[in-house]
């Protein structure tokens, strides 16, 4: 008698916490904003498309956007010209951090161009 109270005390215990509701339950918001359709993916066994190289005028415009954009660079003549094969920064920097960053741009937008590297570091004699 003991055992069979026991249990019945064990199971009711055990339905009280099943339906407890602390902590409240939380709902995961919808992956996809409401009215728009997600876009399909690529099955599996199909490749992607090569990316899409950049024109000269591009790439040019983006690493010199990007050097200007940046407060460490702001008061610096970095000059930029690409060609199918390489990219070449021209100019003046005031240290070796300057000069570093504008290459570290370079790189960034080049793709497999090479890098061409004509700045001058004005501390440096």
């Amino acid at each position: 008698m003991r055992r069979i109270f026991c249990g019945l005390a064990l199971v009711f215990a055990a339905s009280a916490f099943a339906q407890s509701t602390y902590p409240p339950p939380y709902t995961t918001p919808p992956t996809f904003p409401t009215g728009q359709i997600p876009r399909e993916q690529m099955p599996p066994d199909t490749k992607a498309p090569p990316p899409q190289r950049l024109s000269n005028a591009q790439v040019e415009q983006r690493i010199q956007d990007k050097i200007k954009s940046e407060p460490v660079l702001a008061n610096t003549n970095v000059g930029v010209k690409t060609n199918d094969r390489s990219v070449t920064l021209t100019g003046a920097v005031e240290t070796e951090g300057q000069h570093d960053l504008a290459l570290r741009i370079a790189q960034l937008y080049a793709g497999n161009r090479k890098i061409g590297d004509k700045i001058k570091i004005r501390g440096q004699a």
